[in-house]
């Protein structure tokens, strides 16, 4: 969690000392401009915990003006006697909303980038465009394998993990004990070395 000092510890005390003390009435009374004046004494702190969540500092400010209007649009119907749990509920719930649809996003970009990589070998290997005035199939596949054999280790074990046991990049990444992100870089790797080996022919 961030590190919080004390004067701006004693800040957001204040924050939800007023917000209890508030009597239902008074908090209906209570103006938007005096609320986010309030509120906005207390902005940073609020910023760098959602940022120790999330580690992005935009997404992190954007998340904690969401829930300030949040707060604001709820203050009148809101009946808790406990305006700290209330108020850092609604952020980092906020918090996990984003991580939740990062992760989805982030994941369909990954099967999307995994396909088109299977669809580029797709053309590599069943040598689409090729003339077949100009060349053999037997002679293009030597080539392709002698590139293969030429690569280097881990990229060629991993290039037929991928192309030729149908594994995806996650059980890869297991496999071989490396994050998703650098088997991705050694399948291109392999595909760019391909794609040189074959250049005449694709």
């Amino acid at each position: 969690m961030t590190k919080i000092t004390k004067d701006e510890y004693n800040d957001i005390q204040d924050w939800f000392r007023m917000m209890e003390n508030l009597t239902d009435n008074k908090r209906r009374e209570l103006g938007e401009e005096e609320f986010r004046r309030l509120f906005t004494k207390c902005r940073p702190v609020f910023v760098r915990i959602a940022d120790s969540y999330i580690h992005d500092t935009h997404t992190a400010e954007d998340i904690v003006d969401e829930s300030f209007i949040r707060l604001w649009e709820k203050k009148d119907e809101t009946y808790t006697d406990n305006w700290e749990a209330y108020t850092f509920r609604i952020i980092i719930n906020r918090c996990l909303d984003y991580l939740k649809a990062r992760s989805i996003r982030t994941s369909v970009q990954m099967e999307i980038h995994e396909f088109r990589n299977r669809m580029q070998m797709y053309e590599i290997t069943s040598l689409q465009g090729i003339n077949p005035d100009r060349i053999f199939a037997a002679e293009v596949k030597d080539l392709f394998w002698r590139c293969v054999r030429s690569m280097p280790e881990q990229t060629r074990n991993i290039f037929i993990a991928s192309r030729f046991e149908g594994k995806t990049y996650s059980e890869i990444a297991a496999d071989s004990g490396i994050p998703v992100r650098q088997v991705t870089s050694h399948i291109q790797y392999a595909l760019k070395m391909l794609r040189r080996a074959l250049k005449d022919y694709l």
